[in-house]
């Protein structure tokens, strides 16, 4: 009798020597996986100040014009929505992220972080689509005054305008693990450049890096050519 309850266990030994095999081989795709995420879709919506919605075809803003409107920009950030889309590359395994943390580098304001608690289900091959509420502030000393509000109401404009990131900026996406999966698996750091075309890599953590633009320059603009020397100009033909 005991020789036959050793046999009717065998198949339930197996099975589970099955499953935890199988587990193991995943953790190192999911790994994998987490370090081939692509950032896409980099854009920039509802820019506004306080309630006050920065219209798209705002080219021109007079913080006085403003100010007799009642609108009190002192101490105020630039708040914007950044939707975008987490996709993992095809036949990845199926991977539940319980959030993630994201840090934001923009020319002509200071750098923004956050934490975001919601659940992203990632499957491969299909993109998952996040939305990133962002408060940004001019990089100026001061919260109020002349200088701050030309400062807000400037980089305001080249977001509401651009719709989208200005080059020079910077977005890293840390995903955060379920607890048990994440004493396994480290979460790699994914960094989305914005210079002209997007380019994106991995990275082992959230960047540090400030301000890569002067201050007193936040909306980029086109310099106008520089005249030719003299010596290189035509000459008028006398008669």
């Amino acid at each position: 009798m005991m020789r036959l309850g050793k046999y009717r266990y065998r198949p339930a030994l197996l099975m589970a020597a099955t499953l935890s095999l199988a587990g193991c081989l995943a953790l190192p795709q999911a790994s994998f996986m987490l370090g081939r995420l692509a950032l896409e879709s980099m854009g920039v919506e509802n820019v506004r100040i306080g309630r006050w919605a920065v219209p798209v075809d705002a080219l021109t803003l007079e913080p006085m014009a403003l100010a007799r409107a009642g609108l009190d920009m002192a101490g105020m950030p630039v708040s914007l929505e950044l939707p975008l889309s987490l996709t993992p590359p095809d036949g990845a395994p199926d991977i539940d992220l319980a959030g993630y943390a994201w840090q934001l580098v923009v020319p002509g304001a200071e750098p923004a972080s956050g934490d975001v608690d919601a659940a992203v289900a990632l499957r491969g091959g299909e993109p998952a689509t996040l939305r990133l509420p962002v408060n940004l502030f001019p990089a100026t000393t001061e919260r109020e005054g002349t200088t701050y509000n030309q400062k807000l109401l400037a980089l305001a404009q080249q977001l509401a305008h651009r719709e989208q990131l200005p080059p020079g900026s910077t977005l890293s996406l840390t995903p955060r693990l379920d607890s048990d999966m994440a004493r396994l698996i480290p979460a790699p750091t994914i960094t989305l450049d914005i210079s002209g075309p997007s380019e994106q890599h991995s990275a082992p953590g959230l960047p540090t890096s400030s301000d890569p633009m002067p201050r007193d320059a936040p909306t980029p603009a086109s310099e106008p050519l520089p005249a030719p020397p003299a010596s290189e100009r035509p000459e008028a033909s006398g008669a």
